[in-house]
């Protein structure tokens, strides 16, 4: 189903600088310097993502305000005191549990960056206590309401008048990504019939790789490790990862032969005069399906998918390159139905939103930009709302069901974290419940007296 989105905001590599609060008094100059080597030393050295970059400087700037107005000119003018007491005042006004433990590890970073770079005498950092936070799980999709969801997201209807179709009948058509070998629309000579082609292999899969529309069946949990690393989106026009090394076929560097390659620099909607608005919503509905089968299918954040370049997706292997948190890349299987999803959005879809500004994000919005977040989070939340019963629970609920169902199908923790590119095992281990269907057969085989 096409989502309607609003204009995509310009994309940036660096964080902003979050400006004074209005009414509020510079800080001192001591201060201010710290706090800008500070962001520097966490946006460039430590490499963190954006989001955390505006988090901390944001948390360190109201730190640093609260200890000026107590009459601190100096880093080295901060003490345990002080951070407890910026605490207790945050405690006051109703923060939450997770906000003060967030800010209290800003402090805690802060305190330690400024001793070692000699602003502070001593770092207080250590003794400053650290609020426990609950952890709550998430409402788990069951891998039927999944398959329910994928499927609805892939059904788009045709759009009649104007030769459009939706998904499910553009994956089928001659040529097509997910024209299977053996049908009527699979003709020799056509790009999903030719030996090798992702498309042309038996529809297999496991775990939430393999999962997809009617024709795959339902989801089977389990899949294998991929290498390690986490994701930040790369600025809107830059040249893919490694594109330098696989060459630059049709004036576009993407993996020599791949679908995304032949499609994505042909204008197709925004050139055309005879193509209306029934084009852009059969292409928008390829997208959205690929959006759906891309996040559970590898278990990507939201922000990992947006950044996704054409040649980022090997047809062949089934393989996703994806660069996530701390610009450390890694690599994630992705099943058939995955695959075919995609290729007929880059082959299908993607022609007709593609402009000049496009560069070479694979996932585009309506005016051609690269997908903003925020409009992938509304198109899942629209595909999950249109299945009745489904718990609205957004792109990381489907993080969430794809690393909880490799689990149950039998996948190790370890390799889960490889997938999901969780830098500590501790993050993956809130996806270790497992369904008391799976207790109870682990206790008849296990137990002598079951």
């Amino acid at each position: 189903m096409a989502t309607p989105e609003p204009p995509a905001s310009p994309r940036s590599g660096a964080s902003p600088r979050p400006g004074p609060p209005p009414g509020t008094a510079p800080l001192p100059a001591r201060l201010g310097a710290a706090l800008d080597a500070f962001r520097h030393h966490i946006e460039a050295e430590r490499g963190l993502s954006r989001h955390t970059v505006r988090a901390y400087v944001s948390d360190i700037a109201a730190l640093l305000e609260h200890a000026a107005a107590t009459g601190a000119g100096a880093p080295a003018d901060l003490g345990i005191a002080t951070l407890r007491a910026w605490l207790a005042a945050q405690h006051g006004a109703g923060q939450s549990r997770a906000t003060l433990a967030r800010r209290a590890a800003a402090a805690r970073t802060f305190t330690a960056f400024a001793h070692a770079r000699g602003l502070m005498p001593a770092d207080p950092g250590p003794l400053l206590g650290m609020p426990r936070i609950p952890r709550r799980l998430p409402e788990v999709l069951s891998q039927e309401q999944v398959a329910a969801v994928l499927t609805a997201s892939a059904a788009g209807p045709a759009r009649p008048g104007s030769g459009s179709v939706g998904p499910a009948a553009a994956s089928a058509r001659p040529g097509s990504a997910s024209a299977r070998p053996g049908s009527a629309s699979a003709r020799p000579g056509s790009a999903s019939a030719r030996p090798g082609s992702a498309s042309a292999r038996p529809s297999s899969g496991s775990g939430p790789a393999g999962s997809g529309p009617a024709d795959s069946g339902p989801a089977r949990p389990g899949s294998g490790p991929a290498s390690p690393a986490a994701g930040s989106a790369r600025p809107e026009g830059a040249p893919p990862r490694g594109a330098e090394d696989r060459g630059a076929p049709d004036g576009l560097l993407a993996r020599p032969g791949s679908g995304a390659a032949r499609a994505a620099g042909t204008p197709g909607r925004r050139n055309s005069a005879k193509s209306g608005r029934d084009d852009e919503d059969a292409a928008l509905a390829l997208r959205d399906s690929a959006i759906m089968e891309l996040l559970y299918a590898t278990g990507i954040r939201v922000s990992e998918l947006c950044g996704l370049d054409l040649g980022d997706l090997d047809e062949e292997r089934r393989t996703v390159r994806v660069l996530g948190k701390g610009n450390r890349e890694r690599t994630v299987p992705a099943g058939i139905p995955a695959v075919r999803a995609v290729g007929a959005w880059a082959r299908t879809g993607r022609p007709v939103l593609v402009t000049p500004a496009s560069g070479y994000a694979l996932l585009l919005g309506a005016r051609g930009g690269r997908l903003d977040p925020r409009t992938a989070r509304r198109v899942v939340h629209a595909c999950l709302a249109a299945v009745p019963g489904t718990p609205d629970s957004g792109p990381h609920g489907l993080r969430h069901a794809a690393a909880t169902h490799l689990l149950e199908g039998g996948a190790d923790l370890r390799s889960v974290q490889e997938i999901l590119g969780h830098a500590s095992l501790t993050s993956t281990q809130i996806y270790t419940h497992v369904s008391i269907e799976r207790l109870r057969s682990a206790y008849r085989q296990a137990h002598p007296r079951a």
